[in-house]
């Protein structure tokens, strides 16, 4: 067998929707997370990681291309047409000889669009065509192709309670360590690049036995400042507020809640492990590099809302671990302000690789100093989101953040130093300074805007635009399962009614009633309860 290259193999594990909070090695003393501790102490954690823009598509194709919206046109879940033609990670890691692998959730579109890797197991968050994803295949295989709501039931359920039907062995994030295990004992002999795409801890918390049952509701941390006056918030929380459904929510629930979000990282967590010791048992440890970060955080009832979509700390601050044990040294805690735009450079730094297109984006390499981080650290960052009415920037220049929010004009000074939980609008509550402050950064903000961001829409001369809007946009989760219209007639005749996943999501939870729900949107967006206990519900609607 040929000698391998001293570069090390690349392995990239990629959460959605997990909160930077949600470790034991970041402080959570409720959650239990002992492989990604294990990773922190072997490697480098950096406790300043934040996303770019805080939705899944964007946020991904940031890391994929290094750039941001203003070059990949994506500034929300959005596709734009004709997609910008840009030079990609895995395209470049190919050039350097890996044979590069990706796994689960990508939200590439199309769906089986490979960006240079070179095989592709997928896994959707909402299939369109079952023939196109890997997971539901492998459902059906195992006798399992009757489930409509494979990740748990959206629509009426979303944010809330529930438990998944499938045996832990049948679900998503067990699938994704089992090939991971498999695709590693297949491939150690060459070097590869392995990017892993877990569906959780995003929504639905469909969580399996005896995950479902691994933290008690009494021992949840309660969500921040439920009470909030909604006149201090921006649009968008508000927004968000009504998206949740957590109007009528009992302190019970809003528990249950987290100790189901807590339960689907320990799971993540479980595989996490799984990976590492087969590193350890193929004997090439020490020269793989691995990441585990993700793609933006998730509100967990703080203010009570869910979601994302926002500049508040739950929404953009997101965990970060790298481990090279040939290359770094073990147990560090890195405060450098990092994001997605740097995974690119910083693997292609691995791979002894450069390219011209490294002095054109604004990621830097995480190898730039011995103990990890930025060779020069930078001092502020910015994240963004939307377009138009709808967009949002955010300066981070410690330990201040300024938001502005173009649909109403409104203006956020926070000191995350100070205020960690972003109660107290300096703006608001006049405190010396602040303005002054404030004018600085947004000053700071319209330069960026003009350089890398949308000014076309989100501009006004000068200066950003206020489109005086003065109401929230109200928003529910309407999202049934795709892949049920286009199965052919026999498949669909093995389905089980649509009512019957909602009450099998619901038959182990006792923290609501399922007329604390929005049952009138439900009913309006198409949802039904055929099949199950439930039936006849909907007719007072």
């Amino acid at each position: 067998m040929p000698e391998l290259p001293d570069n090390p193999n690349i392995v990239l594990l990629y959460v959605d929707q997990m909160r930077a909070d949600a470790m034991r090695c970041a402080g959570n003393m409720a959650i239990e997370t002992p492989n990604l501790d294990r990773l922190a102490a072997e490697g480098v954690r950096f406790t300043e990681c934040v996303t770019t823009t805080p939705v899944c598509i964007a946020a991904r194709y940031h890391l994929l291309t290094g750039r941001r919206s203003g070059e990949t046109g994506r500034f929300a879940n959005n596709s734009p047409a004709p997609e910008p033609v840009l030079d990609t990670l895995p395209a470049m890691l190919g050039l350097a000889g890996y044979h590069n692998y990706s796994l689960g959730k990508m939200h590439f579109r199309p769906t089986r669009r490979h960006y240079g890797l070179h095989h592709r197991e997928v896994m959707g968050e909402l299939p369109t065509w079952n023939q196109d994803d890997d997971y539901l295949k492998f459902l059906k295989e195992h006798g399992w192709g009757h489930k409509r709501e494979i990740h748990g039931v959206r629509n009426l359920l979303y944010c809330q309670p529930q438990t998944s039907p499938l045996p832990q062995e049948m679900h998503g994030s067990w699938w994704i360590g089992d090939r991971m295990v498999d695709f590693l004992r297949e491939n150690h002999n060459r070097r590869f690049f392995a990017w892993l795409g877990f569906i959780g801890p995003h929504p639905p918390y469909n969580m399996p036995e005896p995950w479902a049952s691994m933290y008690r509701n009494e021992d949840m941390p309660f969500p921040i400042d439920v009470n909030r006056d909604e006149a201090t918030m921006p649009l968008v929380l508000r927004m968000l507020r009504s998206y949740s459904d957590y109007d009528n929510a009992s302190d019970e629930r809003f528990r249950r809640v987290v100790a189901l979000y807590y339960a689907a990282v320990s799971l993540i967590d479980h595989q996490v492990g799984r990976i590492l010791d087969t590193l350890d048992e193929l004997g090439i440890a020490d020269n793989t590099m691995v990441v585990f970060t993700g793609d933006h955080g998730e509100m967990l009832g703080d203010y009570r809302t869910c979601q994302k979509m926002n500049p508040y700390e739950q929404s953009v601050h997101v965990p970060m671990i790298m481990r090279w044990p040939e290359r770094l040294a073990a147990g560090e805690v890195c405060d450098h302000l990092v994001s997605c735009t740097d995974i690119l450079p910083t693997f292609m730094d691995a791979a002894g690789y450069s390219h011209p297109m490294l002095d054109t984006i604004e990621g830097m390499s995480l190898l730039g100093r011995d103990r990890g981080g930025h060779a020069q650290p930078r001092s502020e960052f910015v994240s963004d989101l939307g377009n138009g009415a709808s967009r949002w920037l955010s300066l981070r220049r410690p330990p201040l953040k300024y938001n502005y929010y173009c649909d109403s004009g409104w203006e956020e000074l926070y000191n995350l130093q100070d205020d960690p939980q972003e109660l107290h609008n300096l703006l608001l509550e006049g405190a010396p300074g602040a303005r002054a402050e404030a004018d600085d950064m947004r000053g700071a903000l319209v330069q960026w805007e003009v350089a890398n961001g949308l000014p076309e829409g989100s501009m006004a001369g000068n200066d950003f635009r206020n489109y005086e809007q003065t109401e929230p946009v109200h928003r529910r989760n309407n999202q049934f399962p795709q892949w049920v219209d286009y199965c052919t007639d026999d498949e669909r005749r093995m389905l089980e009614p649509p009512g019957k996943a909602i009450e099998e999501a619901l038959a182990r939870e006792d923290s609501f009633d399922i007329e604390e729900l929005d049952l009138k949107f439900f009913k309006e967006a198409g949802g039904s309860f055929e099949g199950s206990i439930y039936e006849g519900l909907l007719e007072k609607y």
